[in-house]
């Protein structure tokens, strides 16, 4: 795998944990419904997991597949993958089996980890998986971790060796596995803690496990200062504000879906939540309106933060005390930003331009992408957003537009043209484009914009159903507008913005 050179010494993911096992050890650190996992257990589980990995031939370096849904068995199996020096491939659990299969393959992983309703989905496709083994966990976790009795050491790792991969869909339809390191995401994780989290707190985690912010900002992060992590399998609005009372949560960390959903529940007026200080929120920007329910009606602070998975994922942030609505913080750690024109010209104070950012924070690039790494990942050590923004004197970052025709569903990034491949591949379409349409709960949803070939016939209904089997349900068009010709340009670009 390429990597890229950061300064000397060793580092482990996995001592964000064993840290505070030693110096915390009967802490809670994780609690997952009824289930409390002190530092001591969850470091002495995350051992067994590694040994597993060695026993059953796994190698340090090689790629091994985790197809899961937040619970206690990601958290193991990615750290205990870090103690290894195995590098897992944490792959996003709302993926249909087709996308599954090509990151999986992609990723040349020799081992899938995931769940009985997955798996079944994905029997059809096994051979194309490229897996020598498929651990079931549903079944197969306590076994896995009783198959070896060996001590696990930490592997000792030059601090840019490459972590774990998170595959992002790129404009091309193909799917990218940013290469995170060791370096990285230690880094990302503590420097966000220095500047939200302490020992005493419980964060509860509604982000997902299997996306960056939720694994790396929130868990990663909370361990790090050896306070405790509350996670969820799924997001539900009800659940979430009764969890927040009853485990006297004082820091929330999700996405303006989440917040848009308790902040409309009709359970918020019956909940206690005094004991919750600050909501984090990324992934999309937050309405203002949103913003003043939480300082207003709920009675917390608000920090907002900005990233990519290509930054591992956060490179700006501010404590909720020193938040500008409409502004996503300023630049952490030793994270380096500057607006430039279309030419890579430094913009003046003010003006609106494209951000890039430099810095430790700065992933490896894309597994087997040189091009695609060779296009965003820049001379001089920058990495381009494709984020379009303005910077004011005092470094606050103001998001002014996102790449241009990506749509951004509740936080989940959904690229046009992956959902357009599959539109294509009907047998009634002779033309479609896909660009997003406001949404008053997630923001952006995708719409489909349909030419059929002529004498054929096609409902929103069978389309959809067409779909519904090979894309994630974020991905889904909520509606689909059938026109007799896609308007497209002379170089066949679709007009997009005369279709918006």
């Amino acid at each position: 795998m390429a990597s890229m050179a950061f300064g000397g010494g060793c580092v482990n993911i996995s001592d964000l944990l064993r840290d505070s096992a030693l110096t915390r050890p009967g802490h809670p650190a994780l609690i997952y419904e009824a289930r409390i996992f002190t530092y001591r257990e969850l470091d002495h589980l995350t051992d067994r997991f590694a040994a597993s990995l060695r026993t059953g031939g796994v190698q340090a370096g090689q790629v091994i597949g985790l197809l899961l849904e937040s619970g206690p068995e990601l958290v193991i199996a990615a750290l205990g993958a870090f103690k290894a020096g195995v590098v897992p491939n944490i792959v996003n659990a709302m993926l249909r089996p087709e996308e599954v299969r090509a990151v999986i393959a992609d990723s040349e992983a020799v081992w899938l980890l995931t769940d009985s309703e997955r798996q079944k989905g994905l029997q059809s496709m096994a051979d194309g998986l490229g897996v020598r083994r498929t651990v079931v966990v549903d079944s197969d976790w306590d076994a896995l971790l009783n198959s070896s009795s060996e001590a696990c050491s930490t592997a000792d790792l030059p601090p840019n060796t490459v972590a774990c991969l998170l595959y992002t869909s790129g404009t091309t339809g193909q799917p990218k596995g940013v290469m995170l390191t060791h370096l990285n995401i230690v880094d990302n994780a503590q420097q966000f803690a220095r500047v939200h989290f302490h020992s005493g707190d419980t964060l509860l985690v509604a982000a997902p496990l299997f996306h960056c912010w939720g694994l790396i900002n929130g868990v990663l992060g909370i361990f790090s200062v050896g306070g405790t992590a509350v996670i969820v399998r799924r997001f539900k609005a009800e659940p979430v504000l009764e969890l927040i009372e009853t485990a006297r949560v004082t820091q929330l960390l999700g996405v303006p879906a989440m917040i848009n959903h308790m902040t409309h529940s009709s359970a918020r007026a019956s909940r206690n939540l005094r004991s919750l200080r600050v909501v984090h929120s990324a992934a999309a920007p937050m309405p203002a309106e949103l913003i003043s329910a939480m300082r207003d009606d709920w009675k917390v602070g608000y920090a907002e933060s900005y990233g990519l998975t290509e930054v591992s994922p956060v490179i700006t942030t501010t404590p909720p005390e020193e938040m500008r609505v409409g502004s996503c913080g300023r630049a952490m750690g030793d994270t380096e930003l500057k607006v430039v024109d279309a030419d890579g010209r430094t913009l003046a104070v003010g003006e609106i331009g494209e951000l890039w950012a430099r810095g430790t924070a700065v992933s490896a690039g894309y597994y087997k992408r040189p091009e695609a790494t060779a296009e965003v990942f820049v001379a001089g050590g920058w990495f381009r957003t494709s984020d379009i923004v303005r910077k004011d004197a005092e470094g606050y970052v103001y998001i002014v537009d996102r790449v241009k025709d990506m749509i951004n569903v509740g936080g989940e990034k959904v690229y046009p043209r992956d959902v357009e491949e599959v539109l294509f591949r009907h047998p009634a379409i002779a033309d479609a484009v896909v660009l997003g349409t406001p949404d008053p709960i997630l923001g952006e949803v995708p719409r489909a914009v349909v030419a059929l070939k002529p004498g054929a016939q096609l409902s929103q209904e069978e389309l959809i159903a067409f779909l519904r089997p090979v894309l994630a349900t974020f991905k889904l068009p909520r509606s689909v507008e059938f026109v007799s010709t896609v308007p497209r340009s002379a170089s066949g670009k679709a007009l997009r913005r005369l279709l918006r």
